[in-house]
């Protein structure tokens, strides 16, 4: 473990600072001007836009770029929004593109330095009724250039041992923090996945599926951070091999995916369903637990060490896993039947999961059953 640290993750800080061109109104400010601020759209509680958001968006852009590509690449380290742990053997090529980065932000700066009060001359004349007040807080040029900065530093973690620990456990604590990172980021981008439009009109196309898949990418990238990143990884591929490749996913494949998504959106549940791939349960039936013909009730107690089974419990049949309830109450009605072929969807708010490859077929569940 103690080479994860020392060989296969590099960590990279980034300092990307900017302008937001805005300012608040002091007390003495808001006296000269009656002690009232003008109504403009330049004014929001206080807050006064001294300087137009349009005018460092080309600075704002590359900034964002730079972090989501580290974000797509690594992982948040050390409780820090500026440091990502990247793999080592990708850092030649993420440090081109920060370069890259660099070199366009410094010539946006530049540009930005000639065109400032230019800017903010139109920036005035655009909110004439709050011109007093914006010219008072106006930002010289230099202070406000100056605030655009770009920086990077890159490192590698060294645990403090304390005494009586072993360099391997002061190791351990780290690396299992990251696989928790790892699995966190997931969740949230899964998470913004889930309340996207496609995922509300329950029509899916393949373009939606990107995030679905960069997040696959992500987790084989970092798959020595846990070992149940391997099992995460084909709960994914197994779900998505048995949906349609192109096209839009509907129906009862829709169901399908939505469960597979709100699984991934929550940390706990996905580290939970990437065990149960890991211990050999099938995806599907991690997704959408089997349920058996509840037993009836005994009608003459049976003399034996074991008592009878009440109506209305599920029975595990032999050879399963015990189900784990989903969002699904266990019917005596709900039986487990073999996989069937894909049928049309069943008329209700949400249709029953897709069947195919090592998937559970539509009447293993509830008719009319909505899966939160």
């Amino acid at each position: 473990m103690k080479d994860v640290l020392t060989e296969k993750l590099t960590l990279i800080a980034v300092n990307i600072s900017t302008f937001s061109g805005y300012r608040r109104a002091t007390r003495e400010h808001i006296a000269a001007l009656g002690g009232n601020l003008p109504e403009s759209a330049a004014i929001t509680e206080g807050s006064i836009k001294v300087f137009p958001c349009d005018g460092t968006k080309s600075l704002q852009t590359i900034r964002r770029g730079v972090y989501r590509k580290l974000q797509a690449k690594g992982i948040r380290a050390l409780g820090s929004q500026n440091v990502f742990a990247v793999r080592t053997d990708e850092l030649d090529e993420i440090e081109k593109e920060l370069d890259a980065a660099k070199a366009e932000f410094s010539a946006a700066k530049a540009e930005l330095e000639d065109q400032y009060d230019e800017i903010f001359e139109k920036h005035v004349a655009a909110n004439v009724e709050a011109e007093v007040i914006i010219r008072s807080l106006k930002v010289e040029k230099d202070v406000a250039v100056g605030k655009f900065r770009f920086g990077t530093d890159t490192f590698r973690i060294a645990p403090f041992i304390r005494a009586g620990q072993s360099e391997e456990e002061g190791v351990e604590g780290i690396v299992r923090g990251l696989g928790r990172q790892l699995f966190e980021e997931i969740s949230s981008e899964m998470d913004k996945l889930l309340r996207s439009e496609p995922f509300e009109k329950q029509r899916v196309g393949q373009k939606s599926l990107r995030p679905l898949r960069a997040a696959q990418s992500k987790l084989g990238k970092l798959s020595f951070l846990d070992p149940a990143v391997d099992a995460a990884i084909q709960l994914i591929s197994d779900i998505l091999s048995a949906l349609p490749s192109s096209g839009y996913i509907e129906g009862q494949g829709f169901v399908t995916l939505e469960r597979l998504v709100e699984t991934l959106s929550d940390t706990d549940a996905l580290v939970n369903a990437a065990s149960r791939v890991k211990n050999g349960m099938a995806a599907i039936d991690v997704l959408f637990p089997p349920v058996v013909k509840a037993a009836q009730t005994v009608a003459q107690p049976v003399q034996q060490a074991t008592a009878p089974v009440a109506q209305g419990v599920a029975v595990r049949p032999a050879g399963r896993p015990a189900p784990v309830s989903i969002g699904v109450t266990p019917q005596p009605s709900m039986v487990v039947q073999r996989p069937m072929p894909v049928s049309k969807p069943v008329p209700s708010a949400r249709p029953a999961p897709i069947a195919g490859p090592a998937l559970r077929p539509a009447a293993s569940l509830k008719p009319n059953a909505r899966f939160f």
